[in-house]
């Protein structure tokens, strides 16, 4: 369905329009063969689509939340690994952006339930100092950002991630292990986050970035070999000893056995929503291109009048615009709503979206029928790759959990059952 925009959100979706076209015609090689499109973030990086979300004033373009995931949707049609890989990108780097913003803002006008309670004043340090210099450096050379907050054997990694940092003259040297840590063989900037267990006052928690070019400790594993999504590169690493300066750290908080973490981070899971849609779009696209006039012996007319693949067409719509609709609300609300009530509609939100565009696809096979199931076609790929957004935080079943626990008040979890 044709959808509308603003003048500047059309900018932006036709930015990422003339990627996502020219991404497509390799996206199934550089699947077949598990490497890294490192010709797609070179092509982002000389047309400034890498900095879509930096402000103005750090040499980037400003999108919102809204125009970043339109934008983000359309280049997944092209390409729906790289949308991903490089969405991780904004991720980390929304998490700097958002700091900035939150630390540039006066006190008296920030929401006042963002305003820390009395006792809590100690519990979170933002390092601005080094957050802008991050920032500059990063809009001025097009850098890339990654990383990983993920860790094996941790169920709820922002309450205490198990990767240790030891205080040492000037920095940290930190050691653990993380999962899933996308784009890693084309970082500039590696995000990560330790525990200091034996901090001052209490256990703290160091969000850092690093350079991995400068830092000899952190070694990324070859492990990345899955069903979908196989050139994002989303490897393992391990920090060994590895060496964090005071000078890369953006955020330091207290470690608590407490549900209610650190807002800032709610915008990441969230816009993870768009790049599934994107893909479930290309499914419903190429369906009616390649059925359209498709014939089936002895029938008269082609295979888009039969009931079995038109009505699969039409429920694959409504998955998309009902996906699309709570996807654009959320994210049109995000800077007017209060941020807990928004954080329930984005969990809400991405959960249709990633559910929503698993079901298009697998309609999608079924409408084209057993041509669907070879690799000469692009549905099997887009098979592959759309399942991977069954996995992200907060999956299907924690996304219930939280909306109906936060429904009555309740929190996540009880504090006893955490370490």
């Amino acid at each position: 369905m044709n959808q509308l925009h603003t003048e500047r959100e059309q900018r932006f979706i036709g930015l990422a329009a003339g990627l996502a076209d020219d991404f497509a015609e390799r996206a199934a090689q550089h699947d077949e063969d598990e490497s890294f499109p490192f010709e797609n973030y070179e092509q982002m990086r000389e047309c400034g689509y890498t900095n879509l979300i930096i402000p103005e004033e750090f040499g980037g373009l400003g999108a919102s939340l809204l125009e970043r995931i339109k934008a983000q949707e359309r280049l997944a049609q092209g390409d729906g690994a790289t949308a991903l890989a490089i969405n991780m990108h904004f991720n980390v780097l929304g998490l700097l952006i958002d700091l900035h913003q939150r630390a540039s803002r006066p006190r008296a006008t920030r929401p006042r339930d963002q305003l820390p309670r009395r006792d809590e004043l100690p519990r979170v340090v933002v390092e601005t100092a080094n957050i802008t210099e991050k920032l500059q450096r990063i809009g001025r050379e097009r850098l890339i950002c990654g990383g990983s907050g993920s860790e094996p054997d941790n169920a709820v990694i922002n309450l205490r991630p198990r990767t240790e940092a030891r205080r040492v003259d000037g920095g940290f040297l930190v050691n653990g292990r993380k999962i899933f840590g996308t784009q890693s063989i084309r970082l500039n900037y590696f995000f990560a986050e330790a525990t200091w267990s034996d901090a001052p006052e209490r256990p703290t928690i160091i969000t850092f970035f690093v350079e991995p070019k400068n830092t000899p400790g952190l070694i990324f594993k070859d492990d990345w070999h899955t069903m979908g999504m196989r050139s994002t590169a989303s490897c393992g690493s391990e920090l060994k000893d590895a060496f964090v300066p005071d000078s890369s750290i953006i955020l330091r908080r207290a470690v608590s056995n407490s549900a209610m973490i650190t807002r800032v981070f709610a915008k990441a899971p969230f816009s993870i929503g768009a790049p599934y849609i994107g893909i479930a779009v290309a499914a419903r696209d190429f369906v009616v291109d390649f059925m359209r006039d498709r014939p089936r012996y002895p029938l008269k007319k082609p295979m888009s009048h039969l009931p079995a693949v038109f009505n699969k067409v039409g429920e694959m719509e409504m998955l998309i615009e009902g996906a699309r609709a709570v996807m654009w609300k959320a994210a049109a609300d995000v800077e007017h709503d209060e941020p807990g009530n928004w954080s329930r509609k984005a969990i809400a939100a991405c959960m249709i979206a990633r559910e929503n565009s698993v079901r298009v696809v697998d309609l999608a096979l079924r409408a084209v029928g057993g041509s669907s199931y070879f690799k000469r076609l692009p549905l099997e790929r887009f098979y592959r790759d759309v399942r991977a957004g069954l996995y992200h935080p907060f999956d299907s079943d924690e996304s219930i959990e939280f909306l109906g626990r936060s429904a009555f008040g309740l929190p996540m979890g009880d504090p006893d059952d955490y370490v």
